[in-house]
């Protein structure tokens, strides 16, 4: 049964969660040569993750719940402490032993700022939403994110396309819009 848009209020944003290993280096070496590493700071990756930290910190009026799946390891519980620093409602974030939390290293040259990532897709690959009940959560939108690095996502499906379409049909469905 749809709920009307009115009674619902929120972002649901589901996909990647990623942490960003961000390394300055003095250069982007040839293969077989070396270069240096000048510093490196974590930072969150993926829509979701960087949609949701962005509307805490500017003080969005209006729940907030990420939905993905992370590694059960300590860049999974830094996420999820993330989320929960920044007010945002967590329980849909599931953790899983099947694989690791995504992360992406970011290696910036010092001299020009160009960026080069090197991404591991982790337990993101893993993630089908399959656990979301959009008729019980009441966000008035989903947002999701990065849908090519959504492996399981991306899978076929018979009705739909692929998993993503069916994922995006039930929250329509429920009353969520896109």
């Amino acid at each position: 049964m749809k709920t009307r848009g009115s009674a619902r209020r929120g972002l649901l944003a589901g996909g990647n969660w990623i942490m960003d290993q961000v390394k300055l280096i003095d250069v982007f070496p040839q293969v077989e040569q070396l270069a240096n590493i000048r510093s490196q700071s974590p930072g969150s990756g993926g829509a979701p993750y960087n949609v949701l930290i962005d509307l805490a910190r500017l003080g969005a009026d209006m729940p907030l719940f990420g939905a993905g799946l992370v590694g059960k390891d300590a860049l999974g519980e830094r996420i999820v402490e993330d989320c929960h620093k920044n007010k945002i409602d967590a329980r849909y974030i599931r953790n899983t032993t099947e694989a690791d939390t995504s992360y992406t290293d970011v290696m910036t040259e010092q001299t020009n700022g160009r960026r080069t990532f090197f991404h591991y897709r982790g337990a993101n690959a893993l993630w089908r939403g399959e656990d979301l009940d959009f008729a019980r959560i009441k966000a008035q939108i989903f947002h999701l994110g990065y849908l090519l690095l959504l492996d399981a996502l991306d899978e076929p499906d018979t009705r739909f396309g692929t998993k993503a379409a069916r994922l995006l049909a039930a929250a329509q469905e429920a009353g969520c819009r896109e």
